[in-house]
């Protein structure tokens, strides 16, 4: 097997996270209030209010996007095709030590551990930089490798 390494995850990552965020923002702008909360905040001095009712609506679109993320990666890179739509334009993929496709449990479980990788200064997402198997923590955790096809 061939890793796949850090910049090219990066560029992988990215290509799924744009989309999913416009979308989502579009959603809350045009549909669910936040062009609302934003025009508020802009006139209104930044009052109390208004800045409560802006960083409420902003938190909503980033947590939904990334709620929206997670299921996206959780199905596929549980699918045939091996990984996201990103990973699948960087041709990487999503396997197990033999080199098949995961199960969505593992799926769900590398997703999750992602969370832990995060926490202290992405260093569980970096670790992949610096190790020989590219793996970052939520893959160790998760006995996955990210491979180039």
């Amino acid at each position: 097997m061939i890793y796949a390494g850090f910049w090219r995850r990066v560029v992988a990552y990215s290509v799924d996270i744009i989309p999913i965020f416009t979308i989502t923002f579009l959603i809350f702008y045009f549909f669910l209030g936040f062009d609302q909360a934003l025009i508020d905040f802009m006139n209104s001095d930044r009052s109390l209010e208004a800045r409560k009712d802006f960083y409420s609506e902003r938190n909503t679109v980033r947590d939904s996007s990334l709620i929206f993320w997670f299921v996206y990666c959780t199905i596929l890179e549980a699918s045939a095709i091996k990984g996201t739509f990103g990973k699948r334009l960087l041709r990487i993929s999503v396997v197990n030590r033999n080199g098949d496709k995961i199960s969505l449990k593992r799926s769900l479980s590398r997703n999750s551990f992602k969370i832990i990788s995060a926490v202290p200064l992405f260093l569980g997402f970096l670790w992949v930089a610096f190790t020989k198997e590219k793996r970052g923590w939520h893959d160790l955790i998760a006995k996955t490798y990210v491979i180039k096809n």
